[in-house]
């Protein structure tokens, strides 16, 4: 063979010597890639460091598993200032505060030897009895602020008061340096009525009264607000036991005070019942 043609042969030679030798390390490869795969179950992923190589950190469990997602993060809520209807009005504390009803007191005290009915009176005072059973003498210049209601039947004049009324400048008489005398009336039922001014600022009206062989009961209200007050004498014998009744009383606006001294119990068979003698407004 000639010398070029030896040449020729030689890189034909070598270059499939190459190619021979490729095929044959990709083969090796994929067969021991084969083997690897097949035994996996023989050949277990070697155990985890110890924790203490990495600071007391615990590693996950090398089995393949869920991924559990975390909930999303919930968006910051703004509370919602309270409805307006929850935040009370001035109309809503207006309307819980108590109404205004006024106030009466009663006090019942023993009647002094002399009444001045025209020092104690300063804005009125009035005396019955003094003429006749329907008399009733008043203070010239008081207004008729007290005033009493129709007359009811049996009525009587008496003289059975311990102590004195005077006056001056009364109508129709003028002055008076003491009298005992008032009225009275008999029977279960039976009695008186009453009127006076009542307003925002304090009053006291002084009611000189009596029993007679009977229980008495003083009711008062006033004609504006719902204050109510009341008051009992008592005299089972036929002996005549003076008091006064000192109210003090206030109305939420301008009106009235009624009264009412009625006869609750008459005892015994003779003319028992409560007496009236005079009352005074301060």
């Amino acid at each position: 063979m000639e010398p070029d043609d030896r040449r020729g042969w030689n890189e034909i030679a070598s270059a499939a010597a190459v190619i021979l030798a490729g095929v044959i390390v990709v083969v090796s490869f994929g067969f021991i890639a084969s083997r690897a795969i097949r035994s996996n179950n023989h050949n277990p992923l070697p155990d985890p460091p110890p924790t203490v190589a990495l600071g007391g950190a615990t590693l996950p469990n090398a089995s393949p598993g869920l991924i559990p997602l975390g909930s999303p993060s919930p968006s910051p809520t703004t509370s919602a200032p309270p409805p307006s209807s929850a935040v009370p009005s001035a109309t809503s504390k207006k309307a819980t505060t108590p109404p205004n009803n006024g106030a009466i007191a009663i006090a019942t005290g023993g009647v002094p030897s002399t009444v001045d009915l025209t020092a104690e009176g300063t804005r009125d005072w009035v005396h019955w009895g003094e003429e006749g059973t329907f008399s009733l003498e008043r203070d010239r210049n008081g207004g008729f602020a007290i005033l009493e209601g129709t007359p009811s039947a049996p009525r009587f004049r008496h003289a059975f008061s311990p102590s004195l009324f005077r006056w001056t400048g009364g109508d129709p008489v003028g002055h008076s340096d003491g009298t005992t005398t008032g009225i009275r009336t008999c029977g279960t039922g039976n009695g008186f009525t009453i009127s006076a001014p009542a307003a925002t600022s304090d009053r006291t009206l002084r009611l000189y009264i009596g029993v007679l062989a009977a229980r008495g009961t003083l009711s008062a209200r006033l004609s504006a607000g719902s204050a109510t007050a009341s008051a009992t004498l008592e005299q089972r014998d036929g002996t005549f036991r003076p008091a006064v009744f000192t109210l003090t009383y206030r109305a939420p606006k301008a009106a009235k005070i009624n009264l009412s001294w009625t006869t609750t119990q008459a005892f015994g068979n003779g003319c028992g019942g409560v007496a009236l003698e005079a009352a005074t407004l301060h």
